[in-house]
């Protein structure tokens, strides 16, 4: 593979994280779930030891919650191109939001800091995730929060 080409796969795969956070960040759950695979994996960075499996099951996690005001910060995207159909990328991801109301400005409760391991694949349409598993580090301003496991029918799982 060229560097010209290994460029492009990992400009395609880095636009991922962002793509991600601003879907997340406006309530586009149609947007966010077409950037993950039919067979997907994502495992939220606060229970990243209940991955959901399918994209249907990514779209509900952002369709369902209740409104939220958030804002993702992402940084440090790496990737790694694997072959010309896949890749592997990190990144940082800093969370801020308001519960009580989705007019800004709010103040921000907790500031979350953490990350993501992704794995990329290309698809018919482009670069998607195929994985994407997620984890807190650190937090300031409050406590984790404690969020009941999702039900197995919830994880795709049934």
């Amino acid at each position: 593979m060229d560097d010209l080409a290994r460029l492009l796969i990992e400009r395609d795969c880095g636009r991922l994280p962002l793509l991600f956070a601003k879907y997340a960040d406006t309530g586009d759950h149609a947007a966010l779930a077409a950037l993950f695979t039919e067979d997907c994996e994502f495992a939220r960075p606060f229970q990243p030891d209940h991955p959901f499996y399918g994209r249907d099951r990514v779209q509900a996690i952002f369709r369902d919650r209740p409104p939220i005001l958030v804002r993702h910060i992402v940084t440090n995207v790496l990737v790694d191109v694997v072959s010309e159909t896949e890749a592997r990328g990190t990144n940082y991801l800093g969370m801020l939001s308001n519960h009580t109301s989705t007019e800004p400005p709010q103040p921000a409760s907790t500031l979350y800091v953490g990350g993501f391991e992704d794995h990329y694949v290309r698809a018919a349409d482009g670069w998607q995730f195929k994985s994407r598993y997620g984890r807190v580090v650190l937090h300031q301003g409050g406590p984790m929060p404690t969020i009941p496991a999702p039900s197995d029918e919830a994880r795709g799982l049934k």
